[in-house]
């Protein structure tokens, strides 16, 4: 079976917004998005805070699916609460007497295995948290529509900096410190998710501002 995330775009050390769908031990569907590192072309890494459904079905069932899409819907649904039963497929699980389930209209999806879980503690300003870190091995790859193009938000950071640039010269000065902060958050999600052509183009990007007199 098909377990090289290459086939569908997705690199190694690179991170894709996607929606996990997990199933509980009663059943129920329950499906939200997270950020998902490519470690190998068949091993993936999520940190997921303690507290939800899905790392609580993921510690019952050590199980999961990815699922691959760029549907708005799909993406608030899961966001605001979870994608209801009508937009998802159930399927049989092939090594336990249970179901999985995926987005029907996913461009692609795959299964994935844990390997390993491990729990820390982080702390910032506000308060503590329980993280897990979860290794996972892909097991199985299907892929739906042969364009499917995995989610990065670095290239929409990218864009949103882009667009702003070409106004940045025919706004007032109020607007222009609203842009230079945004291009500020735009380039922390790029040098954070981006891959070396965004990051060598955000950087373009600000030399030339810098090279217009604009203080960043």
């Amino acid at each position: 079976m098909e377990t090289n995330l290459t086939k569908i775009g997705m690199y190694k050390d690179q991170q894709y917004e996607v929606i996990i769908t997990t199933v509980d031990k009663d059943g129920n569907s329950n499906a939200a998005p997270f950020g998902l590192r490519v470690l190998e072309d068949n091993e993936v890494f999520l940190r997921i805070f303690e507290g939800g459904n899905t790392i609580k079905n993921i510690k019952e069932k050590g199980e999961f699916i990815v699922n691959i899409t760029n549907d708005p819907l799909m993406f608030t649904l899961s966001t605001t609460n979870t994608i209801p039963d009508e937009y998802l497929t159930r399927i049989p699980n092939k090594t336990k007497n249970d179901e999985l389930t995926y987005l029907t209209d996913a461009d692609a999806y795959f299964i994935c295995e844990v390997k390993s879980i491990k729990e820390a503690l982080r702390e910032d300003d506000i308060k503590s948290s329980d993280v897990n870190f979860i290794k996972s091995e892909v097991v199985e790859l299907n892929i739906k529509n042969k364009c499917v193009k995995p989610m990065n938000r670095a290239i929409h950071a990218l864009i949103e900096a882009l667009v702003n640039y070409s106004r940045i010269n025919i706004v007032d000065e109020e607007t222009q410190k609203y842009f230079l902060e945004r291009f500020l958050e735009s380039e922390r999600v790029i040098k954070r998710v981006g891959n070396e052509k965004e990051k060598e183009s955000i950087q373009i990007l600000k030399e030339d501002l810098i090279n217009q007199g604009f203080e960043i």
